[in-house]
């Protein structure tokens, strides 16, 4: 009899999802599902990677990610609309493919700004803390919990790219101010997700890429192109992790917090990761990569100047975007704004946190 009680025991503890009994027992790690439309390498890949471990450490197993890499769940154009309707618990986004959506966030991409540690910073607190934001979020059925940055952008290209001239008649990919600034130098854009990329590059549907040093190594472009021409514009900022709302609403308030700390601690370590990466990277592909070797290219002055002007002209079109949104959008990009000149000047007086 005392025999077949402890195997029913056991057999309820299976079924409410308990790893041991007595004292010591223990809920089965809750795994919340992340939608990433990445692959499985790289320092964005590396730091999700350390994003499921911190969980776990810090909820005492309790909570961890079950992450679906390469897009198999969600691709880049459908992650903030799965993730709104719960396709994932959580996962990878870039407004930009998800026109109307989450125009506040594309507040982020307005100005030409390259400090990866200042520009993850200030967006992270203005969507945290600006009320019309977080009215967005919630009726996108989203909570915003981190920041992704791409760094400075940069373009790769299958022939040298110095001058304006050099971009004429060429076909590239890129999205948001960056096709603006492209197309005034008669050049052609297309708008495709950077998983796709790599496909583009080898059918010849383009020339190149607007690109980051990190992305032309993730997805292995060094293979299909000799050039990458280091224009140093802006990096994308609008480029994070959400959170579909019921999800984290699930959760208890003590995990909620634990993930709302590590979102913040996060943007240390992204910055961080990022900011060393690049010349890395840059390095990997001078001295060539399985056999692939990559120049750099300097380009003309004055081709970056005009390509910069165009894009933070064109970027303005967001304050109407905005206004049609019902929002005030130069409150908001005055408030962004301030916080990039705020986090500027903590950088100035202390260094980078991971260099204090």
């Amino acid at each position: 009899m005392i025999r077949t009680m402890k195997l029913a025991a056991v057999g309820l503890a299976v079924a409410l999802g308990v790893t041991s009994l007595g004292d010591g027992a223990q809920a089965q790690t809750r795994e919340l599902t992340f939608g990433e439309f990445g692959p499985n390498r790289g320092t964005r890949a590396a730091a999700i990677e350390w994003l499921d471990q911190e969980l776990r450490t810090r909820t005492n197993d309790e909570l961890g990610l079950n992450i679906i890499w390469g897009g198999a769940l969600l691709g880049a154009k459908t992650a903030a609309q799965g993730i709104s309707d719960g396709v994932a618990d959580l996962g990878s986004i870039v407004p930009v493919y998800a026109p109307g959506k989450l125009i506040s966030y594309e507040v982020a991409d307005v100005p030409q700004f390259g400090d990866e540690w200042v520009g993850m910073r200030a967006v992270h607190e203005l969507m945290n803390t600006d009320e019309a934001a977080l009215d967005e979020w919630s009726k996108a059925n989203m909570v915003y919990l981190t920041n992704y940055t791409t760094g400075p952008t940069q373009l790769l290209s299958k022939e040298p790219i110095r001058t304006a001239a050099d971009l004429s008649g060429k076909t590239f990919r890129a999205t948001g101010p960056f096709v603006a600034a492209l197309e005034s130098a008669g050049a052609s854009t297309v708008a495709v997700g950077q998983p796709k990329v790599y496909e583009a590059l080898s059918n010849g549907t383009v020339d190149g890429s607007t690109t980051y040093y990190y992305v032309m190594k993730a997805y292995k472009h060094y293979e299909l192109v000799d050039y990458l021409t280091e224009l140093n514009m802006g990096q994308v900022l609008a480029f994070g992790i959400a959170m579909n709302k019921a999800s984290f609403e699930s959760l208890s308030p003590e995990h909620q917090a634990v993930l709302k700390e590590l979102g913040d601690d996060f943007i240390d370590h992204m910055a961080q990761k990022m900011f060393e990466s690049r010349q890395g990277v840059k390095a990997e592909l001078q001295a060539g990569i399985e056999g692939h070797v990559v120049e750099i290219v300097e380009p003309d002055a004055g081709m970056r100047a005009e390509l910069v002007a165009v894009a933070e002209k064109d970027a303005l079109s967001w304050l109407d975007k905005a206004s049609d949104k019902g929002m005030d959008g130069q409150a908001m990009l005055d408030a962004y704004s301030g916080l990039i000149e705020k986090y500027s000047q903590e950088r100035d007086a202390n260094g980078y946190p991971w260099d204090r």
